[in-house]
């Protein structure tokens, strides 16, 4: 398994952080919300993938917090108008759809070469835990998270846009989703590109 990037005390702060601002909306239906992803799911301590970027315990809680200053920062630049709950909501939880997703396994894995018995060079396989994945409810990245939250509490029709798109473009689909819908919210191309500099800078080397 990957070694444990995020400590104990990291994933406490960071559970409290996310749990002040989602409760800070004072949404109808937030305090519901933030109970079930608290005893119900394991968000706080899953991590943010497999093996890409904060793949690690509290990996997933972490990268959204990432992804909340990036857009923070943009709306604070001028770049982008949003309301400080749509901010939380959209980037606090854009990837609740990873909760209960990941699950440890262990697996053979290639690591480096070895001499074998009669001296030539082959590959190491050691046996590693590592993360797999159990997706019980295949439905869609952005779409499975906008159905968990819309369990709890009213999305407006620009929070569904951002986070139902926050992948980007849809090279499969004509016309594609992202750029017709980027047109009337300029926003789901901001919460869009604070998820990949989260993700393929930010993380990068975490």
């Amino acid at each position: 398994m990957e070694e444990f990037c995020i400590s104990a005390e990291q994933q406490a702060e960071n559970q409290k952080r996310i749990k002040e601002l989602l409760l800070s909306t004072n949404r109808p239906g937030i305090d519901k919300l933030v109970e079930w992803m608290e005893t119900k799911t394991d968000f706080f301590t899953a991590p943010a993938s497999t093996k890409y970027h904060l793949h690690c315990d509290g990996g997933l809680a972490q990268h959204s917090l990432h992804v909340y200053q990036r857009l923070s920062e943009k709306v604070s630049q001028g770049l982008i108008k949003l309301q400080e709950d749509t901010v939380i909501i959209t980037a606090l939880l854009h990837d609740l759809c990873k909760v209960n997703f990941y699950v440890k396994e262990t697996k053979n894995v290639k690591e480096g070469t070895k001499i074998n018995q009669y001296g030539k060079e082959v590959a190491n396989w050691v046996e590693k835990e590592v993360w797999g994945i159990k997706d019980s409810f295949p439905v869609g990245h952005g779409e499975k998270s906008c159905w968990y939250i819309q369990n709890f509490i009213r999305l407006r029709p620009e929070e569904y846009a951002m986070i139902r798109l926050h992948m980007g473009p849809d090279k499969n689909s004509y016309p594609d989703p992202f750029s017709e819908t980027a047109k009337l919210y300029p926003s789901v191309v901001a919460i869009y590109t604070s998820d990949i500099e989260s993700a393929y800078i930010l993380e990068e080397n975490l």
